[in-house]
């Protein structure tokens, strides 16, 4: 730490009063965060009281203080109040100092540390302590307190900080009582990813590939909270307190390296998987993922099918009711165009029943082969063991494709495969040689039940418009996107103690044991989209399959946004 004054100030969030030289501003910085322009000023002796200053310097050295300053007592123990020309000295969560507060509330109190506690605070909060024989727990400060785990310590009434052996032990008085506590080296804490199961065995099993995928990247890491009853891997465990873990949020896409970077430098101990998880660079590489999830236990014998057939993956059932826009079932067209570039014979597997869907495909394909499906388990391996594999818009078939040896695999790139009508969703995995792409429209699921006449023009717009990819051009497509989406959260360098001390909600936070800084970063990256009325996506779609195709390409975000930045001017209708 570079040199302090005989008294230093904290203020409310656990950062010091400095001078910046450079800027010439006071500002608070985190005692770890202190840079060479940085000085740290305190309070210096007067014939009448005290003064707010540099070090051995004069005060009128300091830049933008009032004629007169008056210090006084402020609401929290031992805090003090710096008032001048009838306004408060207030410290901005921006991490700048400025009298102008009229009211004194948290972030204009600061407390008065004497030089030798700032530097114990700080060895303090860099380590574990086990307490009173517990298990080791990080320390903190924040709000005038350390914390150590549930133990909170009102710092004005103990200082200055009775130790013993200087840090080999710790004995101060907590809320609850005397807390007795010694430094445990080289302690890291329970490092874990915890997953919020959602979804059906596919997305349940994507996040748990995620979970890996993070934990992997931390020595000592383990996954917890594990519902996977199809491996028979359920390990239950309660979610991470709040004031250790951070969440994801809701977010498709995460900063799988900087989370846990983040994990692993203790920013916090657990990471919390709250969202849906598809993007193939979450996962380990396939060879891990076959390894995590091996063969359905009781199902080591099922056969798939051989090298001159293409199991076509059907999914059905609820999808056909249109209740998840991403999920829509493939007409008979787009079979036969895979038919005819395989020249394999078809094999229909999965949920087939007595509907005009099913039947619309028995009576496309007389001869080819068509078997309803038994239970998850056997039908996923029926999937994963077969030769060739034709996808439904399903995570489902995509994990038992991604877990294959199987030769070809036909992926529809549209719904929830689409990355341009999901943003932050990926299931190209472009560098598998076995994977062929189908692009299709950008269209949305309907209900057959509810709507018939708009479900089979929704099919036919799919039979007609559906072609062959290259993995060249979806590469172009993605490289698109990358550059029209806003800038990506980075956390490989995330700093909490900075970040509370520009972010007064983030500290109250965490101060109350609501979140950690990390936790209240990712949660304010929320992205809201805004939907217009009297636009009819399908109608666009058939009517100029020009725009149909731009978007699939990722030209454009979507179809609404292809219609106002060109398809107005071209005197495209939106609706019919």
């Amino acid at each position: 730490m570079p040199p302090l004054p005989r008294i230093a100030m904290f203020t409310w969030f656990g950062t010091l009063i400095c001078l910046d030289t450079h800027s010439s501003s006071l500002v608070h910085r985190a005692p770890d965060a202190l840079e060479p322009q940085h000085i740290v000023l305190g309070l210096e002796p007067t014939p009448t009281g005290a003064i707010l200053s540099v070090a051995h310097a004069e005060r009128a050295t300091l830049p933008n203080l009032p004629s007169t300053l008056a210090i006084q007592e402020g609401h929290y123990q031992g805090s003090l109040l710096f008032h001048g020309d009838e306004l408060f000295l207030v410290a901005r969560p921006d991490g700048e100092l400025s009298f102008l507060s009229a009211a004194a509330k948290e972030w204009e109190h600061f407390l008065p540390v004497p030089a030798r506690d700032v530097e114990l605070i700080h060895r303090i909060v860099a380590q574990y302590w086990s307490v009173n024989g517990g298990s080791p727990v990080k320390a903190g400060f924040c709000a005038f307190n350390l914390f150590f785990g549930e133990h909170v310590v009102e710092l004005p009434g103990q200082l200055p900080l009775p130790l013993q052996q200087d840090l080999a032990t710790l004995e101060l008085q907590a809320r609850d009582g005397v807390l007795r506590a010694v430094p445990v080296p080289g302690w890291r804490g329970r490092k874990q990813v915890w997953i919020h199961p959602h979804g059906n065995i596919g997305n349940r099993a994507l996040q748990y590939l995620t979970a890996e995928g993070i934990a992997r990247r931390v020595a000592g890491a383990v996954v917890t909270n594990i519902q996977l009853p199809m491996w028979q891997r359920e390990t239950p465990a309660p979610r991470p307190p709040a004031r250790e873990s951070a969440g994801t949020g809701d977010d498709y896409h995460l900063d799988v390296a900087g989370l846990a970077a983040c994990l692993d430098r203790d920013e916090v101990d657990a990471i919390c998987l709250e969202g849906y998880c598809f993007h193939v660079s979450h996962y380990p590489s396939r060879a891990t993922c076959r390894a995590l999830l091996p063969p359905v236990p009781g199902q080591e014998a099922v056969q798939g099918f051989g090298p001159g057939q293409l199991v076509c993956s059907v999914r059905a059932n609820e999808i056909l009711n249109g209740e998840y826009p991403g999920y829509f079932p493939l007409p008979p067209a787009y079979y036969a165009k895979l038919q005819e570039e395989s020249g394999l014979e078809l094999v229909f597997y999965g949920q087939l029943g007595e509907d005009p869907y099913s039947a619309g495909l028995r009576a496309a394909f007389p001869r080819a082969q068509f078997v309803a499906g038994t239970s998850p388990g056997y039908d996923f391996e029926v999937l994963r063991r077969s030769a060739n594999l034709a996808l439904s818009i399903s995570t489902f078939s995509w994990l038992a494709a991604w877990l294959s040896e199987a030769q070809r695999i036909y992926v529809p790139v549209g719904g929830m495969f689409s990355p341009v009508l999901q943003v932050g969703q990926l299931y190209l995995p472009l560098e598998e040689p076995a994977f062929r792409y189908v692009l299709l429209p950008p269209v949305t699921a309907v209900g057959l039940r509810a709507n018939p006449a708009r479900f089979w023009q929704m099919q036919d717009l799919l039979g007609a418009q559906a072609r062959f990819a290259t993995a060249q051009e979806l590469r172009d497509m993605l490289a698109r996107l990358e550059k029209r989406k806003p800038g990506r959260i980075e956390l490989k360098d995330f700093d909490g103690t900075r970040y509370l001390a520009r972010n007064a909600d983030a500290a109250l936070d965490v101060r109350e044991g609501r979140g950690t800084a990390l936790a209240h970063y990712l949660a304010i990256g929320a992205r809201r989209e805004h939907v217009i009325q009297n636009f009819d996506p399908l109608f666009y779609a058939r009517t100029y399959p020009d725009a149909s195709e731009a978007v699939a390409l990722g030209h454009y975000d979507s179809l609404l946004a292809h219609f106002r930045d060109l398809g107005a001017a071209l005197g495209y209708q939106p609706a019919a």
